[in-house]
């Protein structure tokens, strides 16, 4: 039996708070805020631990430490939080490797008009969604996949877009809707982790790219099309958004552990030492010597992940029309390195002019939000704090 921490049992709970938990593939963080009414959201604790770094991707090992990073930000969470009051909710936002986002556009026509009803379209979502999960059935079983995002984002009706369809007349309905799907063993190692210290709180799942591209949409509302990057430390999430609408979302399995692993692999080293290098490298404070021969191995592994990168936008750009516009989130200490190999990227049906690379990194962000005295300001959660502070308001 799971015993769970006396003050987290008893106390009640705060309806304006709500704990953030951000799961990438190389760290977990998590962060507490407080939501209120006319006002922008406080930030009052954050925390970060490292996913121990895999020299070997095997999935089972993964998770497992993965978990283990969950612990012990919770742990310290629950540390911080003893005189805020437990959270209301919990929103856990997934990156790759740990969910899959597909985009899928729905038609419904009849001879006669009819009235839109929410029971007609939810029928139709699910019976969407389970045709994805047979089209992903290769990839992961079909009774071990979660959805963890479903979402309808665009409605449109005999031809009009329309923001409330329900009780409307229409013979044609369009319907853009984003479906993320986890593994089911992903969720019940996040869920039986969290359980240890936030008792009984239904956990709202989604995903990191959905998050930030409903911030960008906030904070650039004249940017209709771009192209988001999600650089994590083992992949990338690419994401197409044209004319507001998410339009599909690709990943290959290049991210910053790519480099440690390579310069680690060359120097025939620790990839603790290869992360020092790779630090060195990008601050310009290696020998002489060792920063030649690290600027050699760089250039053919830029140019691994440039060439990946480049083939995305390639399939992409069969879902929609791509922009010049690139929006991209990465660790601080390499987002001049990614956005420097953005800068040199050529994309099918893009003119032949460099990209408009923006890095978004907490000065963007933080405007929108108040952090507490001291709280380590961190970007992805941010971007997480934002989102909540739209759907907390429909939950309650």
């Amino acid at each position: 039996m799971l015993m769970f921490p006396s003050f987290l049992t008893k106390r009640k709970k705060n309806d304006a708070n709500v704990l953030l938990i951000d799961v990438g593939s190389a760290s977990v963080g998590a962060a507490l805020i407080e939501l209120g009414k006319g006002a922008p959201p406080t930030i009052l604790t954050t925390a970060r631990e490292n996913i121990t770094f895999q020299e070997k991707l095997s999935s089972a090992e993964f998770l497992r430490a993965m978990g283990q990073a969950l612990e012990r930000v919770l742990r310290v969470s629950q540390q911080k939080i003893k005189n805020t009051g437990a959270p209301a909710h919990i929103f856990c936002s997934l990156s790759s490797p740990w969910f899959m986002l597909k985009s899928r556009h729905l038609l419904i026509t009849r001879q006669d008009s009819f009235t839109v009803g929410p029971g007609e379209l939810n029928k139709l979502l699910d019976e969407e969604v389970e045709r994805l999960k047979i089209e992903l059935k290769e990839t992961l079983p079909i009774d071990g996949m979660k959805v963890v995002e479903k979402k309808i984002i665009q409605t449109k009706l005999n031809g009009y877009e329309i923001k409330n369809p329900y009780g409307q007349n229409a013979s044609r309905v369009e319907l853009t809707m984003t479906v993320g799907i986890s593994s089911k063993q992903v969720t019940e190692k996040i869920e039986h982790t969290i359980q240890k210290f936030f008792h009984a709180l239904k956990i709202h799942y989604g995903a990191f790219p959905v998050a930030a591209i409903s911030a960008i949409r906030d904070i650039f509302p004249t940017e209709k099309s771009f192209i988001f990057l999600d650089i994590t430390g083992e992949s990338t999430d690419v994401s197409l958004v044209n004319r507001d609408l998410l339009m599909g979302t690709v990943t290959f399995p290049r991210g910053k552990n790519f480099f440690i692993r390579e310069i680690s692999s060359q120097f025939r080293m620790p990839h603790e030492a290869a992360a020092s290098v790779l630090s060195m490298y990008l601050g310009g404070t290696l020998d002489p010597v060792r920063q030649k021969e690290t600027e050699l191995l760089m250039e053919r592994t830029q140019k691994d992940w440039l060439e990946r990168f480049e083939k995305t936008l390639s399939t992409l750009s069969n879902a929609g029309t791509l922009s010049r516009k690139i929006y991209f989130t990465a660790d601080p200490e390499t987002s001049a390195l990614f956005s420097a190999m953005l800068a040199k990227a050529n994309g099918p049906n893009v003119a032949k002019k460099p990209f408009d690379i923006q890095y978004l990194d907490e000065l963007i962000f933080g405007k929108f939000v108040h952090f507490e005295s001291g709280v380590v300001r961190d970007s992805f959660l941010t971007v997480e704090a934002l989102l909540a502070e739209k759907v907390v308001p429909q939950l309650t």
